[in-house]
């Protein structure tokens, strides 16, 4: 799991947050899984919608090594196939770390993280499971997850993917939703 107390940060000034915001959060330098969760609920208070998921799309857990080689290899297979034959395809290949996937009529792309059968604490995030139960997750966190589909994702399809938006998570709805995320697709 990467150290998300550090690496938030980083990418908030990567993404062009200024100093004098980043000032303002109250970041401790070492903790565990509630000390992230403050520092995400702090990000819903100071930044917008669009700078959060901006940040949160770049973290993310098993974005390189063996967990992206069946991507890398599924987008060198599939390189010559249009989008939606590649999202089709992908939706039946039998590859780790991928969720069913739909691209929809206005050219965004959804995906369905976690399993189908809710029930609490089924969330696929090995992260929140370090959480009491009764833990208040901000939606904002997961957009983690978001990151995580997005860069296996890029490397299947062949297209970059910008994380548009949460639509629903399994932890922060007490496990009455399934997780959902949209992504706006770029380079088709």
């Amino acid at each position: 799991m990467p150290n998300l107390l550090k690496q938030i940060p980083e990418t908030m000034r990567k993404k062009g947050i200024p100093e004098e915001t980043i000032a303002l959060f109250n970041t401790p330098e070492t903790g565990g899984a509630e000390a992230v969760m403050e520092l995400i609920t702090q990000m819903d208070s100071l930044l917008s919608e669009e700078q959060r998921l901006a940040i949160m799309q770049e973290q993310g857990c098993c974005k390189t090594g063996n967990p992206a080689a069946p991507h890398r290899a599924f987008g060198t297979l599939h390189a010559g196939k249009t989008l939606a034959e590649k999202v089709e395809l992908l939706n039946k290949a039998n590859i780790p770390h991928k969720a069913p996937s739909h691209l929809n009529d206005d050219g965004t792309l959804s995906v369905w993280w976690g399993s189908e059968n809710l029930r609490t604490g089924n969330c696929p995030c090995g992260f929140i499971k370090k959480l009491p139960d009764s833990y208040k997750v901000p939606k904002t966190f997961c957009g983690c997850c978001g990151g995580h589909i997005r860069a296996n994702y890029q490397r299947s399809l062949g297209v970059k993917l910008l994380l548009k938006e949460v639509v629903s998570s399994s932890s922060s709805s007490g496990g009455k939703k399934r997780c959902e995320f949209l992504f706006e697709v770029e380079g088709v």
